[in-house]
């Protein structure tokens, strides 16, 4: 009885000590003096930061509203002043995310997602490597526009039809497993890999482009990150597709025409497209064109069409659309745009603010100044960064980290004179590399729930990927875009 209670002492001690780490470590900053040169209001934001990561680390709280801590103890801290906090909260990527939200949410409510996804699957083959290259290049694609976990919710959905009507096909248990734990992960890390290529795709793209702007004036448009994103994402792709399908899991004893017959029996399940698919994809297409063309619609209309812009025009042509004759029915009502990930939004304004508090206290020059004397190859300082960023990402949400690490090392490369972009851009791709661990990214933690998929299966597999993702990133970033484009 006695263990009994000690046992639930400890259960109830675990969440009070996270909870109360983060204060304590704040106070205890706040005791000491800060280091030579370092502002005080500095220092007290290097404290608050340490709070905040120590709640994320932990999940004391939810991450949203760790990420509000800013709100709070920045004004009462004299570090801002709670207008200048909080007009952090509402920059102009945090709208464009709200519209591409709320586009993300139309298209997921008719239905248009899984059309789109069984469509790609069905035409690129039914052997096991094409079956899987198909999930991949969908589960990808749709997760450039919606979350990543909705696109692998709907993906292993689809997955797990698969995988159970060739089970009671297949001869050989031992081939159904690979394909299974092959497809399993190839969903998860085509989910993540997706998010990279598009500056919606990802919270951190969006904190990448808003702390680049906010601090060094550097304006990352949706177009000029599809460039850097996107060749990244379609490298990742191609070589977790070989990793998984030629290395790790084949699975080539398994019969096509099973495969062929399982994928047709998902596509004719569909129904007719129907007025509000329709309705929906055109608006889908156009706000993708204004997103790519932005910049050549404003030379010849002369307006100022931006990326938020077009995200709100699309989110609000969703609301106004109606999709039946009665005029009752609409592309999207408030009722489904009430479900927006509005903690992600919170999360990005939180590490916006933090980011902005770096130039106000002069803690980004502090940090430059102490690293400009030191002699350390550019490369060095790319590979060491991604490194980092992909394996803290292993144990720490994707936006926290991002929202932790994007301001440092962005004044770290200003210390050496050399342009943000050549640290910051290989910290956000690295950040959303997160392959090895269930608890890293949702999609991880979704796909294994399936009962093929053993935690070794992801760890080792996503070792793999994870150095093979510090190579790309580290050589694209170092060797095409930094000569490219004058870092």
């Amino acid at each position: 009885m006695q263990e009994d209670s000690t046992r639930s002492f400890g259960i109830r001690a675990r969440p009070a000590l996270a909870l109360l780490s983060g204060p304590l470590l704040y106070v205890l900053m706040r005791l000491l003096a800060p280091p030579a040169g370092m502002p005080e209001s500095a220092w007290t934001l290097l404290a608050l930061l340490v709070w905040m990561v120590a709640w994320w680390l932990s999940e004391a709280l939810p991450l949203a509203a760790t990420a509000l801590l800013p709100v709070i103890v920045m004004p009462l801290s004299g570090i801002a002043e709670l207008g200048a906090v909080t007009q952090a909260y509402g920059h102009p990527l945090i709208f464009l995310f709200l519209g591409g939200f709320m586009l993300a949410m139309a298209i997921e409510s008719v239905g248009l997602h899984r059309r789109i996804a069984l469509a790609i699957v069905s035409r690129v083959g039914t052997r096991p490597r094409d079956l899987t290259l198909g999930f991949m290049a969908a589960t990808a694609f749709l997760s450039m526009w919606i979350t990543n976990t909705a696109a692998t919710i709907m993906m292993y959905a689809v997955a797990l039809s698969v995988i159970d009507f060739i089970r009671g096909r297949s001869g050989d248990p031992e081939a159904l497993r690979k394909f299974s734990v092959g497809l399993m992960l190839a969903v998860a890390y085509s989910a993540s890999i997706g998010g990279m290529a598009t500056l919606i795709g990802s919270p951190v793209n969006a904190l990448l482009a808003t702390i680049l702007a906010g601090e060094y004036g550097i304006t990352v448009e949706f177009a000029d990150w599809l460039m850097i994103g996107l060749p990244v994402t379609v490298t990742m792709l191609v070589i977790a597709w070989a990793l998984l399908t030629f290395v790790l899991y084949p699975a080539t004893a398994l019969a096509g025409s099973d495969l062929a017959e399982a994928v047709r029996t998902e596509h004719d399940r569909l129904p007719p497209m129907g007025r509000a698919e329709r309705t929906v994809a055109a608006v889908f297409f156009l706000a993708a064109v204004g997103w790519i063309f932005g910049d050549q619609i404003s030379a010849v209309t002369g307006l100022p069409v931006t990326d938020t812009t077009v995200a709100l025009i699309a989110a609000l042509l969703l609301f106004a659309l109606p999709v039946n004759r009665e005029m009752t029915e609409f592309a999207l009502d408030w009722k489904t745009a009430a479900g927006l990930p509005w903690n992600v939004l919170i999360l990005i304004g939180g590490g916006l603010a933090i980011a902005l508090a770096f130039q106000m206290t002069g803690l980004a020059g502090w940090i430059g100044d102490r690293v400009g004397g030191l002699s350390i190859a550019v490369f060095a300082m790319v590979l060491l960064v991604t490194v980092l960023m992909v394996f803290l990402t292993e144990i720490m949400s994707n936006p926290a980290s991002a929202a932790t690490i994007l301001p440092v090392v962005s004044a770290i490369a200003v210390g050496f004179d050399l342009n943000p972009m050549v640290l910051a851009v290989p910290a956000a791709l690295a950040a959303n590399m997160s392959f090895m661990m269930p608890v890293a990214t949702a999609p991880n933690a979704i796909v294994f729930s399936s009962p093929d998929l053993k935690i070794l299966d992801m760890a080792k597999a996503g070792l793999w990927l994870n150095l093979c993702g510090i190579a790309v990133c580290t050589g694209f970033v170092y060797f095409i875009l930094r000569p490219l484009n004058g870092w």
